[in-house]
């Protein structure tokens, strides 16, 4: 089926809205491009069991965000109950100060009290409202919210239409995990293992291997459905719009948004970069069959699972529903990062992450830059500078002669 779109022709590139759970992932963010961040604070969040940012962390996330060009926007999304008010009354005149762009609410009673305590605060829906028109879209403005996250189950028709009756500012999801549940509202986790998804607590129950046993036969275990990899419920694949960004730039949303706030500097950089590159080739009118293939070879150098295009341009949901091959892909190995340069050895120090060999071919991705294949020929530990032609997890080395480099560099290792 083909889409009908206004022309890119003076639409506005929208926002790419990068996430990050520590305030070294967001330096990274934005070195790769993220044009605003969104960040969680100790409480209150849906990414709760993630490191996340302490109280000063937060004010120094703004701070060196803001002196980039860049927004932060907070998550503060999670379901409160009635004996959490007067602690989120606290939390909120802690954070008051903090001169967020933007405070990300699913709860009307959150937005009452943030409306209240941080007045000049601008109010972003959550995707956990589950919006999925305009009649809401038209009620959350008239409550003095200034953006929505749609709900990832809508159509791209009824994107569009959306947008031609709504006046806010309309973000979308291109990017990430899929929850089998409706906007990440899910009860599972609680019920198998006491942990609420609904406050930040997913323990991801709808991905685990599972078996059927009979009641009179204990320890008798029994496939449920099963393929070479094991056995799964839900265990949804991986939303990935990028094939279809041009569609949904042209249909004039502000705000594109990745999913990630549990992820690696090397998840964020490398798809933050990946969407930066197609948002530039569309803007120059060359985001075309090419420039897709290629960009989705970059993004499969990242560990996911297999990619889906959600609900928004599938004509059924066979493929969400699917449960063959949707364990992760992993493809390369997030090796290490870079830490400063050494001017004797003519290359950089880096800190590990996985093992790597000499004689493996590095695959070096840089901010803005194509990334830079190079065989590692010559290894120093960096503590006595004593050649090594092995690299494990927590050294740090030198690796020579390959020249300078980005200081945000993320080394990569191709799977055997």
């Amino acid at each position: 089926m083909g889409y009908q779109y206004q022309s890119l022709k003076g639409v506005n590139v929208p926002e790419l809205l990068v996430p990050a759970n520590n305030l070294n992932v967001l330096k990274y963010a934005i070195a790769y491009g993220a044009d605003a961040v969104y960040i969680g604070g100790s409480k209150f969040n849906l990414r709760i069991l993630g490191k996340n940012f302490s109280l000063t962390g937060l004010k120094k996330g703004v701070d060196y965000a803001h002196n980039k060009g860049v927004k932060v926007y907070l998550t503060l999304n999670s379901v409160v109950f009635n004996n959490e008010i007067s602690e989120l009354e606290d939390y909120l005149n802690e954070i008051k100060k903090i001169n967020f762009d933007g405070i990300i609410i699913s709860d009307f009673g959150v937005i009452e009290l943030v409306k209240k305590i941080m007045p000049k605060t601008r109010i972003h829906i959550s995707t956990q409202a589950n919006i999925t028109n305009n009649l809401s879209i038209n009620f959350w403005e008239k409550s003095g919210a200034a953006r929505v996250n749609l709900a990832r189950e809508i159509r791209y028709r009824d994107l569009l239409d959306i947008i031609i009756k709504t006046n806010i500012e309309i973000e979308v999801f291109v990017h990430g995990a899929l929850c089998i549940s409706y906007s990440g509202r899910c009860m599972l986790s609680k019920y198998m293992t006491g942990r609420d998804a609904n406050k930040g607590k997913c323990a991801h129950s709808c991905r685990w291997k599972y078996y059927l046993m009979e009641e009179e036969r204990p320890n008798s275990f029994f496939p449920v459905e099963q393929d070479k990899k094991g056995t799964y419920i839900y265990n949804s694949r991986d939303l990935c719009l990028l094939k279809k960004l041009d569609l949904i730039v042209g249909a004039g949303v502000n705000s594109i948004k990745i999913e990630g706030r549990m992820k690696t500097e090397n998840y964020v950089s490398l798809t933050t970069w990946v969407y930066r590159k197609a948002l530039e080739y569309i803007k120059q009118n060359k985001f075309n069959k090419e420039k897709k293939s290629y960009l989705m070879g970059e993004l499969d150098k990242t560990s996911h699972r297999n990619f889906t295009s959600g609900f928004m341009f599938l004509k059924n949901s066979a493929e969400l529903e699917e449960n063959n091959n949707v364990g992760y892909v992993k493809k390369y190995r997030f090796v290490g990062v870079y830490e400063k340069f050494s001017k004797k050895y003519c290359g950089p120090v880096i800190k590990v992450k996985n093992q790597f060999k000499v004689g493996e071919e590095l695959d070096i991705l840089q901010p803005y830059k194509s990334p830079k294949k190079v065989i590692l020929k010559k290894m120093l530990l960096f503590n006595n500078e004593e050649e090594t032609n092995c690299a494990n997890p927590n050294d740090r080395v030198i690796i020579c002669n390959i020249g300078k480099i980005n200081p945000y560099s993320i080394f990569r290792i191709k799977a055997c």
